[in-house]
């Protein structure tokens, strides 16, 4: 009974974003933001519904929409870097100088202290500015001030006063007080009469020059940006991108079988806005629309081929009879045919994939059966089974399904695949060995957070089950975790650190090997990491196994 409550607890925060604010509190967060009283001190909690909400955030504050931004991070309540500086940006629009100053100050504090650094743009920069500048202002308004006090107080004294010496030398000293003023706002206004007309009123947007060179499945991207200004940042994605004296960059992109759009995005000093869109292909480069983002590059490192292994790859993001979708699994599938292929070093007529409507229970259940069977040799074939997209335990957490396309989440036995059967029917082909990657989970909660099953109203702990000898199995989460997506490179969490530690960097020891050992290590460190300690990958089986061997 505990365990439920703490679950449905765990749950209702996960809905709500865990802001922390009543309902009085969440109708007036612009006040509360005016004075600086916002509380943003929520963590891991929240952490997830920061996360899914960053491309509206940074969306919000590209458009100067601050008054929304303000109400999305205060109703999120999450206390992070980026959190803060946006209420300190906030707060600057709104012409509340001294929150603004408090909330910037929060930002570089924990900036200070080592707190994960996870921000879509320059947040260090940015932040140290807008406190210079902010601080300037205050200062500037605080002189203003009192000045308009001594005044104030000085009128006071002439009207409450008799017409004798004192107070004719009283009225002296307040006209060259006056004249002193008007003197230094005089040389304000021409100060500023001095700065050209064409930079305080730049609307033009900066230029982009692109040139792409193919090398193999690799682009190699470089440009020039120009302004009339100076250019602020250049971005591919989200990602900062570094330039270099005259706006020169470069950069190399993985290019997949079926091509990949491209969006380089400049801003000058100014917030004007240029952006350069590619379709790029291995064979041609085009202009196209729609933007993507991805860093993954299975080419770099050559591996030793393995002739005899072979993977079934499975990929299910849009479910035929729910409408929970799975976020990005489809794209991870279709992503993790290359890394079968160059990293694992299987044959390409070796690879079978199926994504979304071929999914079916029908095609899944021909394909471990009757394609598995026919191509194993026996006692020499690795397989290798890569599944993307929602798991399903019963009530009592006692069985596992995996949830083909047309599967129904109220019907398991009767839809679903059941993971155990699943794994005695790949052991019948008796096998050298079975590597499975299952980047699903079990809670009966979607990567977008939503219930598959709506009457079942708390998530599902699924029991933990053993699995055959040979197998080594890699789980995305803990049998009570949601699998999260990784919005920043629009891929799983678990799979997308998966393929990137397959390219070398789970090697740790530079003995040109991955073992399953290290491969996890890499995973669950950065999964728990980018997660906030949500989503805690799990390893079973011969931890031992070489799985990427590097020539």
């Amino acid at each position: 009974m505990k365990h439920i409550y703490k679950t449905t607890i765990f749950l209702i925060f996960i809905i709500q974003g865990c802001s922390g604010l009543n309902q009085n509190q969440a109708e007036n967060i612009l006040s509360l933001i005016d004075n600086g009283n916002l509380k943003a001190d929520c963590r891991i909690t929240c952490g997830p519904v920061w996360g899914f909400n960053q491309e509206k955030a940074l969306d919000m504050y590209r458009s100067n929409d601050f008054n929304s931004l303000g109400k999305l991070v205060g109703k999120i309540g999450h206390g992070g870097i980026l959190s803060h500086y946006y209420l300190g940006y906030v707060s600057e629009k709104r012409g509340n100088l001294k929150s603004a100053i408090k909330f910037y100050k929060s930002s570089l504090f924990q900036m200070k202290f080592g707190y994960p650094k996870r921000t879509p743009f320059n947040i260090l920069a940015k932040t140290k500015l807008g406190l210079q500048r902010t601080s300037l202002q205050y200062r500037e308004l605080n002189k203003k001030f009192l000045n308009n006090k001594v005044l104030v107080a000085d009128k006071s004294k002439i009207k409450n006063s008799h017409t004798n010496n004192s107070d004719k030398s009283l009225l002296v000293n307040l006209k060259q007080k006056r004249i002193q003023s008007e003197k230094k706002n005089q040389i304000s206004e021409i100060k500023k009469k001095k700065i050209p007309q064409m930079i305080v009123k730049d609307n033009q947007e900066p230029i982009i020059n692109i040139s792409v060179k193919m090398d193999g499945s690799t682009a190699i991207i470089s440009g020039t940006v120009t302004d009339n200004t100076e250019v602020e940042e250049v971005l591919v994605g989200n990602l900062h991108l570094p330039t270099f004296a005259g706006g020169i960059f470069e950069f190399k992109e993985y290019i997949p079988r079926d091509g990949k759009t491209i969006e380089i995005i400049a801003y000058d000093t100014k917030g004007n806005k240029a952006s350069k869109l590619l379709k790029i292909e291995r064979s041609n480069i085009q202009q196209a629309s729609g933007p993507m983002f991805d860093t993954l590059n299975p080419s770099v490192k050559r591996v030793k081929s393995k002739p005899n292994a072979l993977a079934l790859i499975i990929g299910i993001a849009n479910y035929e009879k729910t409408p929970a979708n799975a976020l990005y699994a489809d794209k991870d599938a279709q992503q993790f045919y290359d890394y079968a292929h160059m990293k694992l070093g299987i044959p390409a007529k070796n690879i079978k994939e199926l994504v979304n409507n071929k999914a079916d229970r029908i095609e899944i259940t021909l394909a471990i059966k009757d394609w598995i069977s026919r191509s194993t040799k026996s006692g020499k074939s690795d397989i290798y089974l890569y599944f993307a997209g929602h798991g399903l335990a019963t009530a009592n957490g006692k069985n596992m399904f995996l949830l083909p396309y047309d599967g129904l989440p109220r019907l398991l036995q009767d839809s679903a695949i059941k993971r155990d059967q699943l794994f005695a029917d790949i052991q019948k082909a008796n096998p050298k060995s079975v590597t499975v990657f299952l980047d699903t989970c079990y809670s009966g909660v979607t990567r977008n957070e939503e219930m598959l099953i709506a009457g079942r109203p708390i998530m599902i702990k699924a029991k933990k089950q053993a699995i055959p000898e040979g197998f080594t199995l890699f789980s995305a989460a803990s049998n009570e975790q949601i699998s999260r997506p990784l919005e920043e490179a629009k891929h799983g969490m678990f799979s997308y650190f998966l393929m990137k530690g397959m390219e070398g960097d789970a090697d740790t020891n530079a003995d040109n090997k991955i073992t399953a050992r290290e491969l996890h290590a890499y995973v669950e460190q950065n999964v728990v990491q980018q997660s906030s300690g949500s989503q805690t990958p799990e390893l079973q089986g011969d931890k031992d196994r070489v799985l990427v061997q590097f020539n």
